[in-house]
């Protein structure tokens, strides 16, 4: 019977084999990450290549697999490992070698470091391709569960209950180990000497180990709880509001093609202190960011701190939009103590006595200064009322024997100016386009790319994972910005899935 279709035969063997990247199209993305890698500067990975032993899997060859395991939402090495044997992209990238999972993961582990090194030579890949405007930059932060169960996370008391069990464990082991030789038998086996440390002692003896270690960091850091399968990890406020372990993941993104310029991963649970390193940051990854001559920088309450507005001002190029915690309330509709009448925005300062003036027109006097507590404690002026019990107010502004007194920070006046500069048309605009900039940047990651979890654990390794994220975050941009206009040749750069001119 004749078929009108055409031939098939998928076990002819090729004479002349085409190519692997023959079998992809011309803008895969796999053949931007090629390129992207074969450009970078790899010293960093060639320095830890052993001169003697097996050759080592080429490090270009292993970066070019874990740049497209993540950039496909293929986050574990047993997944790429996977990859390299049906997907044509992964058999591409790596010339078809096939490393182990192993050998993937250990890469992944070996290499923290230098994975920062690369972000910032895909950063400035990106600026060279025009991706990057540095006309307005959002910051903006996100919580990621960490690969750690919180039933592991153990205050002082439970970390000693814990020990004592395990301790009298070990004896009861030793006791029953030393009773009779046909015992010994049973435990180590007939065929064994006798002597060998059974597998269950010696399991717990290793996590009494584990145990007195966490107590002693408990201790050192004073700490209040500690997991005790990743210690650097700290219970954060997750979406859905649900309070897990996880880290803080920190970015500062570009307005033009949502291009992350400095990232970072933090285990405190606010993002106050990590305002100036993120702008420090991105000035180290583009020289350029220092010598701009106004830059937009735009970022939620949670960044909001009198030294950091006072920072900011002091850096004449940065031109930034920063709500404080109460301001930002209010514009959400919630009511915020200024809402009341004796807040201490309505008391009057009067320079000339060096006094504020109450609602009620009283007096308050200057009493002392105040350092705050906390690593970046602030200084305070403290004023306070003799005339309260007096007042026809007393018991609504304040119940004190001693009188009202107000606490009035130094560099106050950074948050009001900050206040009314949000309040003006052009602030509304600016601060109202920080959430089309920023909070995309996350979007992509957790739902497009699906990395909702980190795989590593401890903060440097995390760190590490989080700037991977980032590189094939900007590597996708950047594949996605060229796609868009296959007549664009970047200025001194020539990709080879870019048509000459």
């Amino acid at each position: 019977m004749s078929l009108n279709v055409r031939d098939y035969n998928n076990k002819d063997k090729l004479l002349f084999p085409s190519a692997i990247g023959d079998y992809l199209s011309k803008d895969h993305l796999a053949w931007i990450i090629d390129e992207v890698v074969d450009q970078l500067d790899l010293s960093c990975l060639y320095r830890k290549v052993p001169s003697v032993g097996n050759p080592s899997y080429h490090p270009k060859m292993m970066l070019k697999i874990l740049f497209y395991g993540y950039a496909t939402s293929n986050f574990s090495s047993r997944k790429i490992t996977k990859g390299l044997e049906t997907d044509v992209a992964f058999i591409f990238l790596s010339g078809m070698q096939k490393p182990d999972f192993r050998t993937i993961s250990d890469f992944r582990k070996n290499n923290t470091e230098a994975l920062s090194h690369l972000f910032v030579q895909i950063v400035r890949l990106c600026k060279q391709l025009g991706l990057v405007g540095l006309g307005h930059i959002s910051l903006d932060s996100t919580v990621i569960k960490a690969n750690a169960y919180r039933e592991k996370t153990y205050d002082r008391e439970k970390l000693i209950l814990e020990e004592k069990a395990v301790e009298k464990k070990i004896k009861e082991l030793l006791d029953e180990a030393s009773a009779t030789d046909d015992e010994e038998d049973r435990i180590f086996g007939i065929s064994s000497r006798g002597d060998e440390i059974p597998k269950e002692l010696r399991s717990q003896e290793k996590r009494l180990e584990k145990l007195k270690e966490a107590k002693a960091r408990l201790e050192e850091e004073s700490l209040k709880e500690i997991n005790f399968t990743d210690p650097d990890v700290k219970f954060q406020r997750q979406e859905g509001n649900l309070i897990r372990p996880g880290y803080r993941a920190e970015v500062a993104v570009d307005e033009k093609e949502q291009i992350i310029l400095s990232c970072d991963v933090i285990n405190k649970a606010n993002d106050v202190d990590q305002l100036i390193p993120l702008i420090k940051q991105t000035g180290d990854n583009l020289p350029e960011f220092s010598i701009k001559e106004s830059i937009i920088v735009t970022a939620d309450s949670g960044y909001s701190s009198m030294e950091n507005l006072k920072e900011l001002e002091s850096r004449q190029n940065i031109d930034a939009y920063i709500p404080d915690p109460k301001y930002q309330t209010a514009q959400n509709g919630k009511t915020t103590p200024e809402d009341l009448p004796f807040y201490k925005g309505r008391f009057i300062y009067d320079p000339k006595k060096d006094v504020y003036l109450c609602p009620n027109h009283k007096e308050l006097y200057f009493s002392h200064r105040k350092k705050e507590q906390g690593e970046h404690g602030a200084y305070s002026s403290i004023y306070r009322c003799r005339e309260c019990r007096n007042c026809r107010y007393f018991g609504r502004c304040t119940k004190t024997t001693h009188g009202r007194e107000i606490k009035i920070y130094d560099n106050t006046n950074q948050i009001y100016k900050m206040r009314n500069k949000l309040n003006t048309a052009d602030g509304k605009r600016i601060y109202g386009r920080r959430k089309v900039i920023v909070e995309p940047v996350f979007g992509n990651i957790k739902y497009n790319l699906g990395f909702r979890q980190f795989l590593l654990r401890g903060l440097k390794k995390v760190k590490a994972e989080f700037t991977l994220m980032a590189i094939v975050h900007n590597i996708k941009k950047m594949a996605k910005a060229l796609r868009k206009t296959l007549t664009f040749k970047p200025p001194g750069i020539q990709l080879a899935f870019l048509p000459a001119t």
